[in-house]
């Protein structure tokens, strides 16, 4: 099985800056989509491409309740914590340069934010065929609409743009949209090496990647970079066109923090030899031939069929697209049936309640209508209640005769009897009284969350 070739590892240590009004008191990654955490889909989808065993970073304070939420799930990996200070401002190649003396072999790199259905197994194999240093997984980039509940505002969206060579999937250039504010000027140097470069930017980076032990060699020397994603990767990439006179003689240079510069001796930490390079001009694996002055260092895409889905749950908006979509994608990105997204031990007494998840001990009385809703765990839904297009997370009571429409409902919530709430967001431990009247707003204890 080819996963056994490579070791995983997951980042959960962010800290969801993007949307503090929804994990005040909680993990990022511990955020309910569907029955699951968010890191439970990433670590699905780890095992059921026959991975046994996961290093995940996550925050020190915040490790026994994620190792706690994960336990009571139907995760068999056997998950090797590693904790970071929670006062620290590191980034995610920070991380991993702390755990570089636990990675043995190439590994895979996951977010822990990730939930796609598309099957690893041709990306491994196109990184192996390929002997890429680097491939990530993308998707084609959809922007449904969804209306987000609280205050309306504007929801700022990240692209990506990824340079390609127009005859295959080689990635010769990646950055970020926001950096070219007015214009987007193509490096000279990019054109002579390759003739021609495609800018896409319809393409969803999953922050999948696949990278060879060498670069984790070289990030454990090289203290500069801080992200991934921001740094490292772009920099591996942009490295595809030096020239290197003769690598060989760069391999056996001593590695030091003393005699590495980061712009030229990246190549002492490529296992390139020369038998290496006989290997690459005869194997039959190689599926593109090259025009660049060396190839020790190859930089590739794997590109997800039109169909696929995927989803980045980094925004208020694609955590509320993510919780509409479940429902519907649960068993293609889970390989568990439909009927799993209802918790057995549930007590659901409505006949009502169509295309909606429902947790742990949580009790729906009759006369309730729910549709196209998540429920969390330990919830009461008292009668005579509408809930359409909501997510209710865990812990929290709906008396009577409520009505809620496409809001969120954050933990050990009270909604008390009669009130009517539209495109609402409320925070945790929040007491609605009986017969508000709400819309558009976001109602919460905390003082610290600026207006969204």
């Amino acid at each position: 099985m080819i996963a056994a070739e490579f070791q995983a590892v997951v980042f959960a240590a962010g800290r969801g800056n993007r949307f503090p009004e929804l994990v005040e008191g909680r993990p990022k990654c511990l955020l309910p989509v569907g029955p699951y955490p968010l890191i439970w889909y990433s670590l699905m989808m780890l095992q059921r491409h026959g991975f046994q065993e996961v290093i995940v970073i996550v925050l020190e304070h915040e490790k026994l309740e994620i190792q706690q939420k994960l336990e009571k799930t139907q995760i068999k990996l056997r998950i090797d914590f590693h904790t970071i200070s929670g006062d620290s401002d590191i980034g995610t190649a920070d991380a991993l340069r702390q755990i570089s003396d636990r990675i043995k072999t190439d590994v895979v790199l996951v977010s822990c934010d990730i939930i796609v259905e598309y099957s690893l197994y041709p990306v491994l194999q196109q990184f192996r065929e390929q002997n890429a240093s680097i491939v990530g997984l993308m998707l084609p980039s959809s922007h449904p609409s969804v209306v987000v509940p609280g205050p309306k505002t504007k929801h700022k969206s990240d692209k990506d743009l990824f340079g390609t060579c127009p005859d295959s999937t080689r990635l010769v250039f990646m950055g970020s949209a926001s950096d070219f504010e007015t214009d987007f000027k193509i490096s000279g140097h990019l054109l002579r090496f390759y003739g021609a470069v495609d800018i896409r930017s319809d393409l969803m980076d999953t922050h999948v990647y696949v990278i060879k032990k060498w670069i984790v060699d070289f990030l454990d020397v090289v203290s500069g970079f801080s992200t991934l994603k921001g740094e490292l990767l772009p920099f591996i990439v942009k490295k595809q066109n030096s020239s290197v006179i003769n690598p060989l003689q760069l391999m056996e240079k001593p590695l030091s923090e003393i005699n590495v510069n980061t712009n030229k001796d990246v190549f002492q930490f490529t296992s390139h030899t020369a038998l290496d390079e006989k290997i690459n001009k005869s194997s039959i694996f190689t599926t593109q031939g090259s025009s660049m002055v060396n190839d020790i260092i190859q930089c590739y895409l794997a590109i997800a069929p039109e169909e696929t889905y995927g989803i980045r749950v980094n925004s208020l908006p694609s955590f509320c697209l993510a919780n509409r979509q479940i429902y519907e994608v649960f068993s293609k990105v889970s390989d568990f049936p439909i009927t799993a997204v209802k918790a057995q031990n549930s007590d659901i007494k409505s006949t009502q309640v169509t295309s909606t998840v429902v947790g742990e001990q949580t009790i729906i009385s009759e006369k309730t209508s729910i549709t196209s809703s998540t429920i969390g765990s330990n919830c009461i839904v008292k009668q005579k209640v509408l809930i359409s297009n909501s997510t209710i997370m865990d812990h929290v009571t709906i008396e009577e005769g409520v009505t809620i429409d496409n809001c969120i409902i954050c933990d050990k919530s009270m909604i008390s009897s009669g009130s009517t709430l539209r495109n609402c967001l409320i925070g945790s431990n929040f007491l609605v009284s009986s017969n508000t009247k709400k819309e558009n707003v976001h109602l919460s204890n905390s003082d610290g969350f600026m207006e969204i």
